[in-house]
């Protein structure tokens, strides 16, 4: 009787320590933990890829604007009252997915690799032509 719990406990132990909890801080539910702005100042330089990089340069009418990932892989981006064009529409609601395994986040068909993603920052980035002389384009959310 004794052996039979000493087994039982330690094949309880074993199938708890097995049990793959929910990671709050798994990218995808970091994209979805709240609406974000693009981001100003870089909070975590040491993330960026290596070689020259430019920000995205946020203009004045885009800096209101607003983005929210939902779970089903749609992304709104809600337009702030500054607007770029007097034909702007208010939001627009476009797709993305999300890879976890290659890092690669493509929004509305285009492909982006995700090089930081934290509670206070989501930064991702593509490559540039090489005319350009940087290597990539790096945007921020926040």
């Amino acid at each position: 009787m004794h052996k039979l719990l000493i087994v039982s406990f330690m094949l309880f132990i074993v199938l708890l320590s097995s049990c793959k909890k929910d990671n709050e801080h798994e990218p995808a539910n970091i994209l979805l933990s709240k609406t974000w702005k693009y981001g100003m100042v870089d909070k975590n330089q040491s993330s960026n890829p290596p070689g020259r990089v430019l920000y995205y340069a946020v203009l004045n009418c885009e800096k209101d604007d607003t983005f929210q990932f939902s779970s089903n892989g749609t992304l709104k981006i809600s337009k702030g009252t500054a607007k770029c064009d007097s034909n702007e529409a208010i939001s627009e609601t476009v797709s993305y997915v999300y890879d976890k395994s290659s890092k690669e986040l493509t929004i509305d068909g285009t492909k982006y690799k995700l090089a930081e993603e934290s509670g206070s920052q989501i930064k991702y980035y593509a490559p540039l032509p090489s005319s350009t002389n940087y290597e990539y384009m790096v945007f921020l959310l926040q």
